[in-house]
Order: C-alpha cells, then sequence, then structure tokens
C-alpha cells in the first residue's frame, strides 16, 4: 500500500519549531560546524589539540564498511593529517545506557575508514569520539569525562598508558565540576542556556541565526525530520505485529479458535480473524518467522 509521511507535526508546526532550533539541534549543529572556522575552534577548545589547515570536514557523513554491516552517520566528522580523526555528536537524548558500545563502535569504523590496504598499523591516525550531552551521563557533576585505554597500577607500580591514540571525550553542558578551561566552559554554557560569553560563542549565535534563515536547509530539516517519525512509527507497527504473532501462534497450536483467542487477548476479532487466516497457511506447526514475514510483506507492499 501506499504510505504518506507520518510527521505527528503539521507543516506550520515544522517551521515554528525549525525557527526555535539551537546548536543543541544536531541537525543545526551539523550546518553550523560546516563553517571551518567555527567547527576548528570547537575542536580545538574540547580537545586542546592546534588543529591544522588542511582539514577535511564531512558533516552528517556516513560509513559503512560491509556490505550488510550496520552504517553510522557522524554528526561532525574532520579529518586532520596531523593531529588525527574527530567525530563530534550532540546528544540530547539520555541514552547513556548505549554511549560507551557506541562511542567504541564508532571509533573502530574510523580506523577501518582511515586504514587502507597495505598501509601499516603505524600510520593509523590518533581519533577522537566526542559527545556533547545535554545530560550527566555518569551522575558525577563533571564537566566533562575522559577516557583512554590503561593498564591501572597495581601497589607501587604507575598506570601504564596503551598509547593506542584512542580518546573518549563525553562533555556535560549541566556539569558543576569545573575541570576544564574557560574556553570550553564558555562553549559548553552557550549550547546550554545560549548565553554569549566571548567572541566565539557571539559568531556562534550568528551563525545558528543564518542557519535558521536558510530555505534549502529548512527544507531538507522538514524532510528529514518526517522521514525519521515515519521511520519510527514503521518501527512500531513491525514491533505490535511480531508482538501478536508471537501471542496467537502459541494458542494456534493448541488448537484454539480465533473467537477463543480474540476474548483471551482482549484484541478485536478482526484483527485476529486476519492473522490466523495467515497463519492458516503454517498449520500446524504455525511457524513464527514464516507467518510474520507474510504478515509484515502485506504492510510494507
Amino acid at each position: 500500500m501506499n504510505r504518506s509521511y507520518v510527521t505527528y507535526l503539521s507543516p506550520h508546526e515544522l517551521e515554528v519549531q525549525y525557527e526555535r532550533l539551537t546548536l543543541k539541534d544536531d541537525f543545526i549543529f551539523g550546518k553550523v560546524m560546516q563553517e571551518p572556522s567555527n567547527c576548528v575552534e570547537m575542536l580545538q577548545r574540547l580537545t586542546g589539540n592546534v588543529i591544522g589547515n588542511n582539514i577535511s570536514i564531512n558533516n552528517q557523513k556516513a560509513i559503512k564498511v560491509a556490505v550488510d554491516g550496520k552504517a553510522v552517520r557522524y554528526d561532525v566528522y574532520v579529518e586532520d593529517e596531523v593531529t588525527g580523526l574527530y567525530d563530534a555528536e550532540m546528544q540530547q537524548n539520555d541514552n547513556r545506557a548505549v554511549l560507551p558500545k557506541r562511542s567504541r563502535f564508532y571509533q573502530g569504523l574510523m580506523d577501518l575508514n582511515n586504514l587502507e590496504i597495505g598501509d601499516e598499523y603505524s600510520e593509523l591516525l590518533d581519533s577522537y569520539v566526542i559527545f556533547i550531552c545535554t545530560f550527566d551521563p555518569f551522575d558525577k557533576g563533571l564537566c566533562c569525562y575522559k577516557f583512554e585505554n590503561i593498564c591501572k597500577g597495581v601497589g607501587d607500580l604507575e598506570d601504564i598508558y596503551l598509547g593506542d591514540g584512542r580518546k573518549i571525550l563525553i562533555y556535560n553542558t549541566k556539569g558543576i565540576v569545573r575541570n576544564i578551561d574557560k574556553n570550553t566552559e564558555n562553549f559548553l554554557k552557550y549550547i546550554e542556556t545560549g548565553e554569549i560569553c566571548d567572541d566565539y560563542t557571539e559568531g556562534l549565535e550568528r551563525s545558528v541565526s543564518k542557519a535558521r534563515c536558510n530555505k534549502e536547509w529548512r527544507v531538507e530539516y522538514m524532510k528529514t525530520f518526517c522521514h525519521d517519525a515515519d521511520v519510527r512509527r514503521e518501527g512500531k507497527e513491525i514491533g505490535r505485529r511480531e508482538t501478536l504473532v508471537e501471542m496467537v501462534c502459541p494458542k494456534l497450536r493448541k488448537g484454539k479458535s480465533a473467537e477463543v483467542i480474540s476474548t483471551e487477548l482482549d484484541i478485536d476479532i478482526n484483527i485476529i480473524n486476519h492473522l490466523c487466516n495467515i497463519a492458516s497457511s503454517f498449520a500446524p506447526n504455525y511457524d513464527e518467522d514464516k507467518i510474520l514475514d507474510k504478515y509484515l510483506a502485506e504492510y510494507f507492499d
């Protein structure tokens, strides 16, 4: 069947929403950091590195190594031949549970993308995965959580750094323990409150205002929002149908009728009848995977 996008917002509401976006939004973040001066200064503040002039900025860069492998789309991806590879992500959704392994996956893909056949391991550039979170992912109050691979010392032995060049920096805009310098603090404060604290954040505010006025970006945002909403809707529908198959099939194996199943599950008889008709082709074993495939096929037809 032909399905229209489900946006949950009217076009006018999307227009209003776009005009209110700040640097916290990953879409605006990616657009603003297309400007080299904005991007370079951000990375210098967040890493302490001096970023070179010969850099490549690929915002919303997608990387997929294997044909059937999982791909990622980086908010801001920068290659600097001198100091390393950088991925900067704006993170508003509190998904702290997946941040550690997400950062591991992102860093692994950066390495695979960077090292070509015949290259030596020594040619791997240092890599930085940076999350700018509008929540505290570890509830310790730090403005910045820095991670490197180290061997913890025992007794009188000091910690030993592995020296593999991988660094993960997770910033917390709501931090109260100021383990960062003033420039970085100003940047995080601007993200959190919109307060202009120095020349750099003043320039960022101008860039954000300019982005809000860009008609092409406005249309792109609306299309992206609609697409993401549609994906979420489809994901919920897939989950609903999968759950229904898992509940109905065991009852069919016991020989229960559609009427009995409908009563026991408190689900509309028309829905149960339809699923039972699909499942009848797979009696008496009622292979759930095959039934689900057929059930979903009509949805995506």
